[in-house]
This record gives C-alpha cells, structure tokens and sequence, in this order.
C-alpha cells in the first residue's frame, strides 16, 4: 500500500493492476472501513484508490460545513480521479459514498464506468427520518456517534474491530458530520437518476435501519442499468457483514464495464 495527498484527499492506494476502481466510504468513516473487503480483491487486476473524504481520516477538515457537502465532496471525487490519472474507474461507495458516487455521475456522466452502490443514501432524501432526530445526526454526542455506529449492523463485528471503529468515527470533523447530514436530508435526486447510463448495481440489506429498504429499491428502480443484490439478515454495512459475496459482485460488475468498454472500442 502507498498513501499520496491528492485534491485535499489523503488516498491509500492499494494494487497495480490495469482496472482503476475508487473506494468512496461512508458517512464519519475512513478508508479503513473498506479493509476487509479490498484485501480480498486481486491486486494484479486492479489498482484501488481509497480516499478519506475531507474532515475524515487523515484528510484535513473543510473549512465549513458548506465545503462537506455531497456535490462539494463530487466535485473533489472529480479532481482526485483527473489528478491521479485514473482511467474511467468503477466507483464502489458506502452510503454517503454512494450518494456522492451518484452525484459524480450526474455530474461528469463520461467520468465513471460504473457504480457499485451499497446501501446508498436515500435519493428521496431523509423522508424517513423525523426532525428531531435529525438534530441528533447533524450534531451528534459521542454516544450518539457509537450508537449509529452500532445501529449500522445486524451482526456486530468483533469487539476489537468495532472498537476501531468507534475510534475512526470519534475522529470525524464537526463540519464533516454537518454539511453530509444537511446535504442528505436534500439529496433527492430520483427524478435525475435515468440520466445515469453506465452499468451499475445496488446492493443492500434487508434489515437496514438506516436506510429503509424502500429507499433502496426506489433507488434501483429509477436507474436504468441497474442490478440489485439485497443480503437477508444484513444491515447497513453489507461489504463487512458478507465480505466474500460482495467481493465477487464487485469482480463481476468490473468483467461487465471492462467487456462494455471492449465492444466500444
């Protein structure tokens, strides 16, 4: 692995494979997230970029909450992937990642040549989530931080992993938590969606208590080149809970988008 700081990203880089994919992780996360799943990806087929969004990980803070937001974050997706070369990548994201993985597509819809999304956020934006409680997701204590944490899975991970988490979540900078909570509670975006080309692929869980299953189904339905894969007895963090099968949808969608590009060619 090898860590570079690109469009005020800090990147990890993991394999030197031809097939560039970029890991885009959830909300008041870091790469580090993504560990369990990349280590079992081929790392002579593909190149992994790992970024932590700004005010996360090792990447320093925005300088408000404005500057955290998910088209801002897109924005800074874009100048990561033309920075470092990248050659029309498949974007994996999480949640929040994947909500910025779509924006990116709406955004520079040649830039991506495919989405893989777990467990997006709500492209109907938080219809589910009343407005008390959203106080508590834009300006969350420490307790409250651990208890999404916890709330994300249906089964726990191991103490000490959750315990790493719990730390990297600690970490997430104020203006990180503000402008990503602000900027879901307005991401409808599911009206744009059939703009979106390239192959793509939700996958969630069925006990997903952060974002209702609807959503996600919502979601895939208004993509018009969309696979869906939902895990029964899987929560919000499918890639941690079956690490194996998401591995091998990731190297399937890959095998589509390279063949894609071939016959365009």
């Amino acid at each position: 692995m090898t860590d570079t700081d690109t469009a005020n990203m800090h990147v990890t880089w993991h394999g030197q494979g031809d097939a560039d994919i970029v890991f885009v992780h959830g909300f008041q996360q870091s790469h580090t997230s993504w560990e369990p799943l990349t280590t079992g990806l081929d790392t002579g087929r593909f190149r992994m970029a790992l970024p932590d969004l700004p005010g996360c990980g090792q990447s320093p803070p925005p300088a408000s909450w404005r500057q955290a937001t998910i088209p801002e974050m897109a924005l800074g997706l874009a100048r990561l992937i033309r920075t470092s070369e990248l050659r029309r990548p498949v974007i994996v994201g999480h949640s929040l990642g994947a909500a910025i993985a779509l924006q990116l597509a709406l955004d520079e819809p040649a830039m991506a040549s495919a989405l893989i999304l777990f467990a997006p956020a709500s492209t109907r934006g938080l219809d589910f989530v009343p407005d008390d409680r959203f106080e508590q997701l834009a300006h969350p204590t420490r307790q409250q931080q651990r208890a999404l944490l916890r709330a994300a899975f249906e089964r726990l991970p191991e103490p000490s992993e959750l315990a790493a988490m719990e730390q990297v979540v600690a970490g997430a900078h104020p203006h990180h938590i503000e402008g990503a909570a602000r900027s879901m509670r307005d991401f409808t975006i599911a009206d744009r969606l059939a703009s979106i080309t390239v192959p793509s692929l939700v996958i969630a869980g069925d006990r997903d208590r952060h974002v209702p299953l609807p959503n996600h189904l919502a979601t895939w339905k208004a993509l018009p080149r969309a696979g869906l894969h939902v895990f029964h007895g899987v929560g919000h963090v499918p890639f941690r809970e079956e690490p194996a099968v998401s591995q091998r949808l990731i190297e399937e969608l890959c095998a589509v988008s390279a063949g894609a590009a071939r016959n365009a060619g």
